[in-house]
């Protein structure tokens, strides 16, 4: 969640001249509260300066990551394709709607929003990662490995997407493979795929972690 945050602090300048000093110290009390893990209390503070100024895309997107951390999943979607609407080529508000709907199990039109995010801006890994992981649940695991070798190549240290690639891999009965990925993602901090070297990989030497 923290790079979530990180994107609102990158565009909150932009939104910085159309704010009164109340305004401004009541959002930086609502995100001290996000910070601390508050978010109950943060959305009050948050609906009091949406509703004053409805359009201001700062407090918006303050407010969606604050519902989506409630679990108020349908709401977070409401809030971000409110932003998406108001700044169309902003990829961020497109891959939240996804990963909103993707709680909720809306398989289908999780994958569709990560879609047409990584068709807005194909550079963040997180992108990837995020639709072959659905790929993967839905057992389309060519296209799986294919995001999640997109994600690896432009995070090369993301231990998640080395993993999740090791059991698509093994999956398609490619155990070689597989355990490359999962030796790999261990070094790098996986602890879970320590056990599923553990249970697939005793044979093959080439699989050896670090200790």
């Amino acid at each position: 969640m923290t790079y979530r945050l990180a994107v609102a602090f990158l565009l909150i300048s932009a939104g910085l001249s159309a704010q009164t000093k109340e305004e401004v110290a009541l959002n930086n009390l609502a995100i001290s509260l996000m910070d601390e893990g508050n978010y109950k209390e943060a959305l009050i503070h948050l609906d009091k300066l949406t509703a004053a100024s409805g359009n201001n895309f700062v407090y918006r997107y303050n407010r969606a990551v604050t519902l989506f951390n409630l679990k108020q999943y349908q709401e977070a979607i409401k809030e971000y394709k409110f932003l998406h609407e108001l700044i169309p080529d902003q990829s961020e508000y497109v891959f939240q709607i996804g990963n909103a709907y993707e709680q909720i199990d809306s398989v289908e039109q999780a994958t569709d929003f990560y879609t047409q995010a990584i068709n807005m801006d194909a550079d963040h890994f997180i992108y990837f990662f995020k639709r072959g992981t659905i790929l993967l649940k839905q057992n389309k695991l060519q296209e799986a490995v294919a995001d999640f070798t997109s994600s690896i190549a432009l995070n090369p240290k993301h231990h998640n997407s080395l993993h999740n690639r090791g059991i698509t891999f093994y999956k398609l009965g490619q155990e070689s493979k597989a355990c490359a990925d999962w030796c790999q993602s261990f070094q790098l901090g996986n602890t879970y795929s320590k056990s599923h070297i553990d249970q697939n990989c005793s044979k093959i030497q080439a699989c050896v972690p670090s200790k």
